[in-house]
């Protein structure tokens, strides 16, 4: 059929059988008919005996007949058939003529199947990209391709098949009519220039038409395999991915012995290039899946690492934290546990050479008594100052270690809480020249862990009445409070003293850093306050100074039910 014409006309007589009487067609056939073979035919002859539409085709051109003479001339969407049996769209264009005296109608037929076939590979185009782009699956995308086809062709049969990475071993991709064993029987074979009509494509890169399977060469050693299911021809393409590398093999199968027609050629040609882009996208979407899986293999091997060297370096900064307090706490105990064993070891001493000289019977002078009262009064009292200096170091050290689980929330006045730690600072520091005023109003009541809050308080006024009012200096440290829209109590500890240098600011909060070792001072004041405010009261702790102009201890605390203060009825 391919040396078939797409226009001709026919002139046929304008009587109901429209008997054909001439042809214009060129040397080529028309239908399948030689030109001269169609003298005398009835025009209905190259019809279906119904069109598309249901009508009949012989009355309907009755039809046409007594409307073209009355209109002369009509055009109609018509169906005819080829010599083989194929039927085939056409328009047809109907004018109505004289000749030799006699009525004639000229018929122009144009075939438009290529068109409307063109149309069906351009939708074809359109829903398979569509499908590749919203990212259907492969084995839907295929299936639908070759589904596509199949209904265009009579008696079609198709396949993609696939090409494995190695480049040389094929797997099945679909084969919607094939039969099941026929499609398994192709899984996992390797390429070659003999391998049948798809193995041979995808091997030499090109075309295969195999117009009779029993015959052909290429087939020596796999017809046993597509004769018994009836299939004598096979057409196959290699499909390309976008570097010219080939992937796979789009083929069509026929049960009878044939070559392709133009139309089939340029299915082929057409389902090969959009196979070919399925294909690559489905391997691209894979890769990314592998690098993906493999990025986050990756992640999760160099956050376990992280993990690990977090640990190491956790437990390292604990072990020096540890360190670095076990230093301090042996230097701070070292100094007032020494001066008291060095107070007892003189007095011990003493009294072994008293006890001596009354052993002895030895006269013992009044001056001599009242020196030893005085010397024994003393050193008692360095012991008595010493071992308090290290229950209160022992206490600091608990006060760090201790959590909220001991501490009970209550009700209590807040201008009461401060004025308790302020008498707790009054009872162990001699602080006489320092006054204290606090502007807190009477009946500011609060809900929550009041120990914990008078310990921080007690941190602040004690270390202002030692570093602010040094050697005696006099002074005055104001308390205010006020509560912000936000649900927080701010409260100011504000002395008028010494201040404190940028570089003593920067290390207020560090432990065991103070600028009066051997004066009283161990560093844990502060630090005690901040880890306090920030840990179980749920706050804040800044402060705020300049040499000579004093310092400010600002305590920022939330008032929420859920915190550790809250306002209370």
């Amino acid at each position: 059929m391919d040396d078939m014409t797409r226009v001709a006309i026919l002139l046929v007589k304008a009587t109901p059988e429209l008997p054909i009487v001439g042809t214009a067609s060129g040397h080529a056939k028309l239908l399948g008919y030689d030109p001269q073979a169609l003298r005398g035919m009835p025009l209905s002859l190259l019809c279906p005996l119904r069109q598309p539409d249901g009508r009949t085709s012989a009355e309907t051109l009755e039809g046409m007949l007594a409307e073209l003479q009355q209109v002369g001339s009509l055009s109609q969407h018509w169906s005819l058939l080829t010599r083989a049996g194929e039927t085939r769209p056409h328009e047809l264009h109907l004018t109505l003529t004289e000749r030799d005296g006699e009525p004639q109608v000229a018929v122009c037929l144009v075939d438009i199947s290529r068109m409307e076939f063109a149309e069906v590979l351009n939708r074809t185009k359109n829903e398979l990209l569509e499908m590749v782009a919203t990212g259907q699956p492969l084995q839907i995308v295929l299936t639908r391709l070759t589904t596509l086809i199949e209904s265009q062709f009579e008696g079609l049969y198709s396949t993609v098949l696939l090409l494995d990475l190695d480049g040389r071993h094929v797997h099945v991709g679909v084969g919607p009519r094939m039969p099941a064993e026929y499609m398994q029987a192709l899984d996992g074979v390797e390429i070659g220039p003999t391998v049948g009509s798809c193995g041979t494509a995808m091997f030499d890169d090109r075309l295969v038409i195999v117009d009779d399977i029993a015959t052909h060469p290429l087939w020596t050693h796999y017809r046993g395999l597509a004769l018994p299911y009836g299939f004598r021809a096979c057409w196959s393409s290699p499909i390309h991915g976008p570097d010219r590398r080939v992937i796979g093999s789009f083929a069509m199968y026929y049960r009878e012995v044939r070559r392709p027609s133009p139309e089939e050629l340029a299915a082929l040609n057409t389902v090969s290039h959009l196979a070919g882009i399925a294909i690559d996208q489905e391997r691209r979407a894979e890769e990314r899946r592998r690098a993906a899986q493999w990025l986050e293999e990756q992640v999760q091997q160099r956050t376990a690492e992280l993990l690990a060297t977090q640990d190491e370096l956790v437990n390292s900064r604990k072990l020096a934290a540890l360190g670095q307090l076990l230093a301090g706490i042996a230097h701070e105990m070292n100094t007032p546990l020494g001066n008291a064993l060095l107070s007892a070891s003189a007095l011990r001493a003493g009294s072994v050479g008293f006890a001596q000289r009354m052993a002895h019977g030895a006269p013992l002078k009044r001056q001599e008594l009242t020196d030893w009262v005085a010397q024994t009064t003393a050193g008692t009292e360095l012991v008595e100052q010493n071992v308090d200096r290290a229950l209160r170091l022992v206490n600091r050290f608990k006060q760090l270690t201790e959590g909220s689980g001991r501490a009970v929330r209550s009700r209590f006045d807040l201008r009461e809480a401060v004025l308790q730690a302020w008498a707790r600072v009054r009872s162990h520091l001699s602080v006489e020249h320092v006054r204290l005023a606090c502007e807190l109003p009477d009946g500011f009541m609060l809900h929550g862990y009041a120990e914990v809050l008078q310990q921080v308080l007690e941190q602040l006024l004690e270390n202002a009445c030692l570093h602010a009012f040094r050697n005696g200096r006099s002074g005055q440290i104001r308390i205010g409070a006020h509560r912000s829209a936000d649900d927080r109590l701010t409260l100011e500890v504000r002395d008028d003293g010494a201040g404190m240098p940028a570089a003593d600011l920067a290390r207020a909060f560090e432990p065991f850093f103070s600028t009066t070792f051997g004066q009283g001072g161990n560093g844990l004041g502060l630090f005690v306050a901040h880890s306090l405010a920030s840990g179980m009261l749920g706050g804040s702790l800044e402060l705020e100074s300049r040499p000579g102009e004093g310092t400010v201890a600002r305590l920022e605390l939330p008032l929420r039910a859920d915190a550790a203060l809250s306002l209370a009825a």
